[in-house]
């Protein structure tokens, strides 16, 4: 089992406030001139993920599975195709998430990763249930009007929890389940359609975030180890500095999230990016 998420961030918390970093896209930016991650490689893929941790050291560790699911259907149009061959709207995803192929590579991965990086908890960020079913009917039919209901997100979630299951040894600290802002869960019984990947989540013992919640949602009592992260507006265990502070480098003085979550913008300066990260660290907690 790998290092839990509430134990890392206490721990962190005595020195400066946890950052939890995207920074995918920056670092292909200026680590790979532009160049999609080597996700076919292991080994290269390895040490450019450390190259981005020692370039950016987020106290959380996250795996980018939507980059991943996304470079793969660019290398494996036979998949895509067989995506498309029935118009049901969870075949899409159903048959993607199907594939051992990619499971495979996805697993080795994250292994991988897990073996790297033993003192930090090491999250598999994917889109939610209802995210990743709109997304992958959209990629399949070239099509961006998708409606997905909470009916519908529940049997995603289904799916979600069987794929899931391939990453039990792997040592993993946590999901980050991804939803477009503000389109995720309003509510404990929005939330409860995703309760089969909720429970293979508890199963392994790997802590769950949301990201993409709306903004007014907190999970109840029933969730102790769920982190909701929104905007810093909301009164949540991870918040969102937002776009604002990149270009002025304020934050309201008010602010002490448990931690912060960070998208570093692709086009940012590395200079920048040094300087408002211990800014963020910096933040009484």
């Amino acid at each position: 089992m790998g290092k839990r998420l509430d134990t890392h961030l206490r721990e962190t918390a005595k020195q400066h406030v946890p950052l939890w970093l995207d920074a995918w896209s920056y670092g292909t930016r200026v680590l790979r001139k532009g160049s999609a991650a080597p996700w076919e490689d292991l080994g290269a893929l390895v040490a450019f993920h450390r190259q981005l941790q020692g370039l950016v050291r987020s106290d959380i560790i996250a795996i980018d599975g939507t980059d991943f699911y996304r470079h793969w259907l660019d290398s494996h149009p036979r998949l895509l195709a067989a995506m498309a061959e029935k118009p049901r709207l969870g075949y899409a995803l159903r048959t993607l998430l199907a594939d051992n192929a990619a499971r495979q590579q996805l697993r080795e991965t994250v292994a991988a990763l897990c073996d790297c990086y033993p003192e930090q908890p090491v999250v598999l960020a994917l889109p939610s249930p209802r995210a990743w079913m709109a997304g992958a009917y959209a990629r399949a039919h070239a099509s961006d009007d998708v409606e997905v209901s909470w009916d519908d997100a529940e049997s995603a979630a289904m799916y979600m929890a069987d794929f899931l299951r391939n990453f039990s040894d792997c040592g993993l600290g946590g999901l980050l389940l991804i939803d477009p802002m503000s389109g995720g869960p309003a509510c404990d019984a929005e939330l409860e359609r995703y309760r089969p990947v909720m429970n293979v989540a508890e199963n392994y013992r790997w802590q769950l975030a949301l990201l993409g919640t709306a903004s007014a949602f907190r999970p109840n009592a029933d969730h102790p180890s769920l982190y909701a992260i929104a905007d810093l507006s909301a009164d949540t265990a991870g918040a969102i500095p937002g776009e604002h502070f990149w270009s002025t480098g304020e934050l309201p003085g008010d602010a002490r999230p448990l931690f912060w979550y960070v998208e570093v913008p692709e086009d940012a300066v590395p200079e920048s990016v040094l300087e408002r990260l211990e800014t963020l660290r910096g933040t009484a907690a």
